[in-house]
């Protein structure tokens, strides 16, 4: 439920983070963070208010009248005490480009025609060009403007504070004040934090590990913000002299190092090698070394770093990439293990074209045709049934326990030790587990009694359990523990690349990654699919292969509504026809209560009025007969999504989920009858002669909607 903002609620968010820097922080603080603390702490109430404020923005420089605020009874007085502190400072000629780079255009017009003897420039020129004129012109005299210096302050939040923010939430975010975001979120009730949290903590241990990954996360906005290729230079030997202390600090460094790499390779390829060499342990750093020097003819420097992956792998997916690449590049063979593992998995399914945008959809439906039960499952089946195993492990018997409100995603994960730091806990949990009913009770147990508790893992959804409960007891229970103990032993490695459905056919599960043509396989999605195999799973990869499937069976839908999609309107009438064939097979038509008025301009359109439906059914009562004419046809309509997304919405609101593949007889009326006027319904049917015997209810315009499919289908066939 949002909540009201309380009274000087920025004054609150910043006594609230020096509070916590205060107490529990103070080991990671040098004596210039104390000094200005001691500075704050006997500042009055009005003077910490200003500056809150201050620092709530973003630009380097802020205009003093602009700091008017209800809270500050007297901002001049405010601004005065602070300056007097030595907290705020006004810029002087030091500062000359960035106080002209921050004015308006019209105060840089106005600036520039007060020298109109030694300045020409034009009044419609931009703004930057503005700016390098009056750069250039201030640059020998910045004395002139002396009296602008006094109008500002700086903001020197990037001295101390930001640090203060980076202690609070672990990294920095480009032009956003993280904590006073997070805060304000929280107060609104529009944010997720972590219930039940009762203290915050220091997330680094030394001093030297705080600044290593501040100083490394400034570097990381820098590259961000970069512009002008020249600067990648300085970068890249600052980042190159930074210390990293600890893994997250280490990964940070790693990340920036290829980053940089990729923008230098081309202009300074010696730079750019010894950036990848300064990486620790990283998989991708060294996947590239091993291309480029193949590329440059080095084979045996090459040979031996991949004899050395392959007896000491840091991760799977690098193992793979070594294997691959040495039985392609030096034994000659055009498959390695993983090809050959690739080929074996893969088998052709024929679906129809109509799914191009949802081939997933389209796989699911193939297999739902033939009476097998299918889940979209991906990355969520795997991350879901790994977060409810180790609920505990995770969220509340950690030793790495959340820092404060707003971390929801483990620590023991982004540190990647989570079995290395709970071993006898992990496993004694999994020995909990050895029935597969035992499994699922305790999953059962963990989802009911932590539901919509934020964990930064997945979702939480009234459908949850039901793919896990499909997974559990149609799976070979050793499966299921070896890959869960894999996962906590090497959960960055496994938290992804899983296969897109689950299908269960007469109680055994496989699992089908879905790729259409011309789509490839991530090695990540390899190496998961390679995981999986070995622990005991059955994978396929179905390459799917489109055809026109001559039995399709289309739905042409009509409904009739109380008005548009938006503003809570609800659907009046659904007249359904469906076509198989060329010929009518069914029809199907019902009113319905909208639960709401019909507009009178919608009954003079319709006819139907709010006496005709007030015995009708509710939407959520035709539901399930609905949907079991639907299923396995092509939802066609005259403006297809209008209706559909009607249909959607609607049973969205009564608890089912709705997706099907969709034909729009607007579009395809178009492409076979170029040229007319209008495509309207109505005009369509006055030019073929449509039996459209009452226009604007439901069933007869799905009839004549059906009529113009059959048409559009006969043009095709002429063609």
């Amino acid at each position: 439920m949002k909540q009201e903002l309380p009274a000087k609620y920025y004054l609150a968010h910043f006594r609230e983070l020096i509070e916590f820097v205060s107490s529990k922080c103070i080991h990671l603080l040098e004596p210039k963070h104390e000094v200005f603390i001691a500075k704050i702490n006997q500042l009055d109430e009005q003077s910490q208010c200003m500056l809150a404020r201050v620092y709530s923005r973003k630009p380097y420089l802020v205009q003093a009248q602009s700091l008017n605020y209800e809270e500050i009874a007297s901002p001049h007085q405010a601004i005065y005490t602070l300056k007097t502190a030595g907290i705020l400072f006004e810029p002087n000629e030091l500062h000359y480009a960035q106080l002209l780079t921050h004015l308006t255009k019209p105060s840089l017009v106005e600036l520039l025609s007060s020298y109109p003897e030694q300045i020409s420039f034009k009044k419609s020129a931009a703004k930057g060009v503005l700016v390098d004129i009056a750069c250039a012109f201030f640059k020998d005299c910045p004395q002139e403007l002396a009296p602008l210096y006094s109008q500002y302050v700086i903001n020197s939040r990037s001295d101390f504070y930001e640090y203060f923010e980076f202690l609070f939430a672990g990294k920095l975010s480009r032009g956003d004040v993280n904590h006073q975001n997070r805060f304000v979120m929280r107060d609104l009730g529009l944010t997720t934090t972590r219930e039940g949290h009762s203290e915050s903590l220091s997330r680094f241990e030394t001093l030297n590990e705080a600044q290593s990954n501040y100083l490394l996360n400034r570097c990381r906005l820098t590259f961000k913000n970069i512009t002008d290729e020249n600067d990648y230079f300085p970068l890249a030997s600052q980042v190159l002299l930074q210390v990293a202390h600890g893994a997250i600090a280490v990964a940070l460094k790693n990340k920036l190092l290829v980053r940089l790499y990729r923008q230098l390779k081309g202009v300074d390829s010696e730079l750019a090698f010894s950036l990848l060499e300064a990486c620790m342990d990283d998989s991708e750093a060294q996947e590239i070394q091993i291309r480029e020097q193949y590329r440059l003819g080095n084979k045996e420097w090459v040979k031996a770093r991949l004899d050395a992956i392959i007896e000491n792998p840091l991760t799977d997916d690098l193992l793979y990439f070594a294997d691959d690449f040495l039985m392609r590049k030096f034994n000659k063979k055009t498959r390695s293990r993983l090809s050959a593992m690739l080929a074996d998995t893969q088998c052709v399914l024929e679906i129809d074209e109509l799914y191009r945008g949802e081939v997933e959809q389209g796989v699911n439906d193939y297999y739902t045709h033939q009476g097998m039960q299918v889940f979209n499952t991906e990355n969520t089946l795997w991350q879901s049934l790994f977060g409810l195993v180790f609920w505990h492990e995770l969220f509340i018997e950690s030793p790495y326990p959340p820092c404060n409100e707003f971390d929801i995603y483990p620590q023991v994960l982004r540190l990647d030790n989570f079995y290395e730091a709970q071993k006898t806990q992990i496993n004694d949990r999994l020995a909990q587990c050895q029935t597969p009913q035992a499994l699922l009770n305790l999953v059962c147990k963990n989802a009911a009694q932590y539901f919509e508790q934020p964990n930064g893992l997945f979702r939480w959804h009234n459908e949850l359990l039901q793919p896990l409960e499909a997974l559990i007891l149609n799976s070979p229970i050793k499966a299921l523990i070896t890959h869960l103990t894999k996962m906590s032993k090497h959960y960055s490695q496994l938290k992804d690349g899983y296969p897109d459905l689950m299908v269960i056919n007469n109680g055994q599960v496989h699992f089908e990654e879905v790729k259409a043509p011309g789509d490839k396989l991530r090695r990540n999605q390899l190496t998961t699919i390679d995981n999986l195999k070995n622990v005991g799973f059955e994978v396929h990869i179905a390459a799917v292969k489109w055809f026109v499937d001559p039995n399709r069976v289309y739905s042409v839908v009509d409904i009739e509504t109380t008005g548009g999609l938006k503003g809570g309107n609800r659907i009046t009438e659904i007249g359904l026809i469906k076509v198989q064939h060329g010929k009518v097979i069914d029809s199907w038509t019902t009113l319905i209560n909208p639960q709401r008025h019909i507009p009178g301009f919608i009954t003079s359109l319709t006819g139907i009025s709010d006496s005709m439906v007030y015995n009708a059914p509710v939407f959520a009562e035709i539901v399930q007969p609905l949907l079991d004419k639907l299923t396995g046809t092509i939802f066609v309509a005259h403006n297809v999504n209008f209706d559909y997304g009607f249909i959607k919405k609607e049973c969205e609101m009564a608890g089912h989920f709705f997706k099907m593949p969709k034909m729009c007889t607007v579009v395809e009326s178009r492409k076979a009858f170029k040229g007319l006027k209008s495509y309207s319904l109505g005009n369509l049917s006055s030019h073929f002669n449509l039996n459209l015997t009452s226009h604007h209810r439901a069933l007869a315009d799905a009839t004549a909607t059906a009529e113009l499919l059959l048409l559009i289908q006969q043009s095709q066939t002429n063609e």
